[in-house]
């Protein structure tokens, strides 16, 4: 999630962590990846199947590509002025790298778009506006026919972009995706199961939704589903298994899995003191959790520890 200048006093009030976490790793694995340059701050990640992590830059524009095994992340999408990149979803089948992007240069036309680019070689394949006036792209995902969903965090709905088309339109809206105030930022992370469902965190009240995918692509009315104890500002999101969700939770600092089961969801802390993550991939080896630090690209008191950092997380066996 990035909090733009106009809206920094949302920013101002997230706690910028100087802890580094330590999650436990077994073996000689790597426990954290380097990010290049001074200003990355990272937003968005996304992993392939062979465990190459593809990380969005809010302070350059530009996407990091990190190999298995790399101590550091190579740029992979050069990087603009003005420019950010928050959600990252991979689409192997159709090498497709997909991001929510925001051009600040843009406004008074749409300046958040659903952007898609060659999984292979990161050459620019297609950027699509998202709907309305005042849309703002934060996450996304990819269900198993192609069809691109994004949250949009400004106009509390999630969009969706069929396989194939050429306009994200309006998926799911209801009330109760409103904004606890004005101007806070709503839905935020979203995975998809894998099987016809949808999952969304709303990062000012901490609620968490599942929306069927109905036969006819439709969305089925949103469901919350309450977790205890209660989710802290979620972030980023990321389906684990048969029943269980990661969730990054911001301004908590911390990685948390939430076992579904009953109609609710049951939350434990993996590991904490990350400075304001926002988002998470997962590998064999475990789940790589950025540290934004974003609060001092807007102002916040203090420099950034660098380099800017992904850490792995030892995610626990699903239990029988």
């Amino acid at each position: 999630m990035r909090i733009h200048p106009w809206l920094s006093v949302v920013t101002l009030t997230a706690a910028v962590s100087a802890c580094e976490p330590f999650p436990e790793a077994p073996g000689s694995a790597l426990t954290e990846v380097q990010l290049p340059g001074e200003d990355f701050y990272p937003e968005g990640i996304a992993s392939s199947k062979d465990g190459t992590l593809y990380v969005g830059s809010l302070g350059t524009g530009a996407i990091a590509r990190a190999r298995p095994g790399a101590l550091g992340a190579e740029i992979f999408v050069p990087g603009r002025p003005a420019f950010g990149v928050y959600g990252l979803a991979v689409d192997e089948a159709r090498d497709t790298l997909w991001a929510c992007t925001y051009d600040d240069t843009l406004p008074p036309a749409q300046p958040s778009h659903l952007a898609a680019y060659v999984l292979s070689t990161g050459a620019p394949k297609a950027s699509h506006p998202m709907p309305g006036e005042s849309g703002f792209c934060n996450d996304v995902t990819v269900d198993a026919a192609g069809n691109v969903y994004a949250t949009d965090s400004f106009a509390n709905t999630v969009v969706r972009l069929a396989a194939g088309g050429t306009a994200p339109t309006t998926w799911a809206a209801d009330d109760a995706f409103a904004p606890t105030e004005p101007g806070a930022f709503t839905l935020n992370g979203i995975a998809y199961d894998g099987a016809g469902r949808l999952y969304v965190v709303k990062s000012d009240s901490g609620t968490l939704f599942s929306i069927d995918i109905q036969p006819d692509g439709s969305a089925a009315a949103p469901v919350i589903i309450p977790v205890t104890p209660a989710l802290e500002t979620p972030d980023g999101l990321e389906w684990v298994d048969s029943q269980r969700l990661l969730v990054v939770e911001n301004t908590a600092g911390q990685a948390s899995m939430v076992v579904l089961g009953e109609g609710a969801g049951a939350k434990e802390v993996l590991a904490n003191g990350f400075g304001e993550p926002t988002a998470a991939a997962l590998t064999e080896d475990g789940a790589w959790v950025l540290e934004s630090q974003m609060g001092f690209l807007f102002g916040a008191p203090g420099t950034p520890s660098l380099p800017f950092r992904m850490y792995r997380v030892v995610v626990p066996p699903l239990l029988p």
